[in-house]
């Protein structure tokens, strides 16, 4: 029942945002009461920290897959783990990103703190791939790029404010800014590959 509940409360939270969906409407959509709900959650903060929990598990899992598909070409999981994540971003109600910036402090701290984790290891570990490639420059500081480029995503992407002012979806402005970020590591050898990559990332990648 639990996972259950975490599943129809995701997909919720996903299409309406968080303030738009109660406590009763979980319940009534699963046909259980408020009281066999609190049972498994004695909080909506409870239940929402672990639906992050999972979509982020679920995610992180989604991108060590594509990574490991595409083992012999870095560049090309770049680009297939970015398509990923610009679908994910797209398939969120856009209040949600509004609505980050109101969750409770702990939670909010976790969330970010696990998306900067997750981008911060993978990137690296492709950025080194790439680097013995010869697709991305040989003096690309991996102990500062990767972790910079988190809190570019963290603070900058996943903020209404600057989406608004440039004129961008949080997917766009995802996908604008990997482009820029990788454009300034890549070789000539790599910059070539990423124009023939770059248009995976607004799309659905065909594995």
């Amino acid at each position: 029942m639990r996972e259950l509940i975490i599943e129809t409360a995701l997909n919720l939270f996903l299409k309406q945002g968080v303030r738009a969906t109660t406590m009763d409407q979980i319940s009534d959509q699963l046909g259980i009461s408020k009281k066999t709900l609190y049972e498994h959650f004695d909080s909506k903060e409870s239940l929402m920290a672990a639906c992050a929990e999972v979509l982020l598990s679920r995610t992180e899992a989604e991108v060590q897959a594509l990574r490991q598909q595409h083992a012999s070409n870095a560049l090309l999981a770049i680009a297939a783990t970015a398509s990923h994540a610009y679908r994910l971003l797209a398939s969120m109600n856009p209040i949600l990103f509004l609505e980050l910036r109101r969750l409770p402090l702990s939670l909010r701290r976790s969330v970010l703190s696990r998306i900067q984790q997750i981008i911060t290891e993978n990137l690296t570990a492709s950025l080194r791939q790439g680097i013995a490639e010869g697709t991305f420059r040989p003096d690309v500081p991996l102990q500062v790029l990767p972790l910079w480029f988190s809190y570019v995503v963290a603070y900058i992407v996943l903020n209404p404010d600057f989406t608004q002012a440039a004129g961008l979806s949080v997917p766009d402005a995802y996908a604008e800014s990997l482009l820029l970020f990788l454009y300034g590591l890549s070789t000539e050898k790599g910059r070539a590959l990423l124009e023939t990559y770059k248009q995976h990332i607004r799309e659905t990648y065909a594995r």
